[in-house]
Order: C-alpha cells, then structure tokens, then sequence
C-alpha cells in the first residue's frame, strides 16, 4: 500500500505537467521572392516562388485538434479562409531556408490566422520544400475540422516533404 502512495505521488503530478495547455509559440520566418538573399538573414526565413502552377511536394497529411487557453475570435477563420483564398489566387511554392527545429516557424499570416510548420529532424541546414498546393490542401481541410467544432480550435498534423517530415498547424493568433 505504501509504495503504491509513493508511486501515485511521482506518476500523477508527471502526467498533469505534460499535458498541454496552449500551442506552443512560434518564431515569424521572413518571405523573399525567390532569388533573393538577405544582407543580414534572420533566424527564420524562406524564399517563395510565383508560379502558375504551384507544386505539390508533400504527401499525405494527419489532423488532429490543438486547445487554446483563450477562445479565439469569432472571424478567426475568415482569415484563414482569406489566407487561402490568397494561396490559390496568387499561386507561390515555399522553400524554408533557415528555420527551427525546436519550435513552429510562421510561414504564413492573415489577421488572426497563422500557417505555421515545423520541420521534425536537425539538420536546419537543409532546404525544406513546401508546396503551393500542400498549403492549399492543408488550409482547406483544417478550416473544414476547426467549423466541425465551431471553431473553436486550431488543427494541426505532420506531413512528409522533401527532405523529411514536417509539422504544421493553423491556429489562432
């Protein structure tokens, strides 16, 4: 009995401080039209290209819902309905060129709306290809996921791109 309060004692509090209660933050990766470089380059940065026929590089995609500590706005989705609508009018592909690995990068922005990935495996110094229509495709079926819960909450999920795994998510800010 007394080594079952010990355990209790070390178990319980572990599996309240893991969970998680917010997304985590995210650093903003500064756009350049592609073949630009920047002078000084900040920590997150990527080149876009405009293309009429934007690339898809990326596979199949997971979802899965992300809580937020306060409730977003109630035109949140508008804006990334907007984020989208955007995407698919004026067509670019992405190729993150210096970015965390331990944390989101925004890729992506529309008032209240973020697009934000993750590339999941060191090193940051591979290019990470993201594709016009991946962003397309992913915005579409997380504002879908996030109106099924009315939206009141983000979506996020990991994809496969060129070089390796990503995660991604949209979300509130």
């Amino acid at each position: 009995m007394r080594l079952r309060q010990i355990l209790t004692l070390f178990v319980i509090p572990a599996i309240v401080v893991g969970l998680p209660t917010k997304p985590s933050e995210a650093q903003t990766c500064q756009l350049y039209k592609f073949a630009e470089t920047p002078i000084n380059p900040p920590a997150c940065w990527a080149w876009y290209a405009e293309t009429s026929q934007p690339s898809d590089y990326c596979g199949a995609s997971t979802f899965e819902s992300i809580a937020s500590t306060s409730p977003p706005s109630a035109t949140w989705l508008d804006s990334c309905t907007s984020l989208r609508t955007a995407q698919l009018s004026s067509p670019r592909d992405f190729l993150l060129a210096d970015y965390a690995t331990d944390k989101f990068n925004t890729l992506l922005v529309s008032d209240s709306c973020s697009f934000q990935i993750q590339p999941a495996t060191p090193p940051s110094s591979d290019q990470v290809y993201v594709g016009g229509i991946d962003v397309a495709d992913i915005l579409e079926s997380a504002i879908a996921a996030s109106r099924k819960a009315d939206g009141s909450i983000g979506v996020e999920g990991s994809m496969t791109c060129s070089p390796g795994i990503v995660r991604w998510r949209m979300v509130a800010i």
